[in-house]
């Protein structure tokens, strides 16, 4: 078994060290906190849902207690808290080093998605969703339109979804079981597989019961709480962790960390496509070089010398999927400045034509690779990613993002 936390730990701090002077405060920041993440194994579970359908009643029954009797870990908004889930038996199979890592759990409460405009895009809730590494979303009957949307909006943060029907003993058998098969119909499962969906009554309904009493009084009627109806839940949270928790907590710092890379390369592509005096002194030095040269084989040798320290400028440090194409285009371009035969005024502009040309495509290339290899290589993080991912066994909660 691989040891993914520790690749993970490892690519995060490379990173920084690489890019440190590229980073910004809360870019070095966040990757400081995906760091602490890791090494307390604090696996975040967010509850999002819309009003009314039992979201802090479900939390107050995982907690044991009353919210309001509950300390926040990391404080308290208006709109998002997050809370210590201290349970007796949490998954431990995580490592560190050589020992064994206990899981810290922490559950974290979003206000209603109807309260935020009807659009879980909104920053409170994708916030939410940006932290946690597993996403409980709670419905209470048949799935509304906006929850619908809501669900398609959370999973564009590729965080697993466990779908939560809760208040099922308001329901009579026939009743839930038609609404439990609407769950699985052809439409909900491109959004949550049957196996994600998870039957719950976190504050059932009184019932009445009759107390005998053993000195002759009386018996009399009274209503009775029922406990939450909650063990399913949980049996499948912590069997989720306890076969793929080490993944779920390593997958979700790597994409924390892909969209920082996004960010990083974003920035620095800006940067090149204003460079444009750098790429005007390159085919300025390389016209001249042409132009006064005696002869073709020190054209060559200007251009190529020029032209192959413009390229290990451009790429830099970041990645690039095409080095040994950019080592043939270097070549190419000196061959062209150095092999059009004899030299003549009329020969030397068109070679000088011809050199500004393939820097305007090899400059453009270059771009377009460094886009497209940022999260390659080895800091990459969606290579490991996609490692991780495909390690995972078929019908895994992880899978169902495996080709995105």
């Amino acid at each position: 078994m691989q040891d993914y936390l520790q690749q993970v730990r490892d690519r995060l701090i490379n990173y920084r060290n690489l890019f440190n002077q590229e980073l910004t405060e809360s870019e070095l920041a966040e990757i400081s906190f995906l760091a602490e993440k890791l090494d307390k194994c604090a696996i975040a579970i967010a509850v999002f849902g819309m009003v009314s359908r039992g979201k802090s009643s479900l939390i107050n029954a995982l907690l044991g207690q009353k919210l309001g009797e509950t300390g926040s870990t990391h404080g308290t908004t208006k709109d998002i808290a997050v809370y210590a889930w201290d349970i007796p038996s949490p998954p431990t199979h995580l490592p560190k080093g050589d020992g064994r890592k206990k899981i810290q759990l922490r559950l974290i409460d979003t206000q209603g998605i109807d309260e935020v405009g009807g659009e879980v895009r909104g920053a409170i809730a994708l916030e939410a969703a940006k932290q946690a590494d597993l996403i409980l979303f709670v419905i209470a009957g048949d799935m509304t339109r906006l929850e619908q949307e809501a669900i398609a909006d959370l999973q564009k943060s590729y965080k697993p979804i466990l779908l939560i029907f809760n208040k099922t003993d308001l329901y009579p058998e026939c009743d839930r079981l038609v609404i439990h098969q609407a769950l699985q119909n052809e439409e909900m499962r491109q959004l949550i597989s049957p196996q994600e969906i998870v039957l719950t009554s976190v504050e059932p309904k009184p019932v009445k019961v009759r107390i005998q009493y053993s000195d002759g009084r009386d018996s009399q009627e009274i209503w009775e709480q029922p406990k939450p109806d909650i063990q399913d839940l949980k049996e499948r949270i912590l069997g989720l962790l306890n076969t793929e928790g080490k993944e779920l907590l390593a997958v979700n710092v790597l994409r924390s960390l892909l969209e920082i890379q996004n960010t990083v390369t974003h920035r620095y592509v800006q940067k090149l496509q204003a460079s444009t005096a750098i790429a005007s002194l390159v085919f300025i030095t390389e016209a001249i070089g042409v132009l006064i040269s005696p002869l073709r084989w020190v054209d060559g040798l200007i251009s190529g010398g020029v032209t192959g320290l413009f390229v290990i400028w451009v790429i830099g440090r970041y990645p690039s999927q095409n080095k040994y194409l950019w080592l043939l285009l270097t070549v190419a371009i000196a061959c062209l400045s150095g092999g059009l035969g004899i030299n003549t005024a009329v020969t030397g502009y068109i070679q000088i034509v011809g050199l500004g040309l393939s820097l305007l495509f090899l400059f453009k290339s270059l771009i377009t690779d460094i886009e497209q290899s940022h999260a390659s290589g080895k800091l990459g993080a969606k290579t490991l990613i996609t490692t991780i991912i495909q390690s995972v066994p078929e019908g895994s909660i992880l899978r169902r993002f495996q080709n995105n």
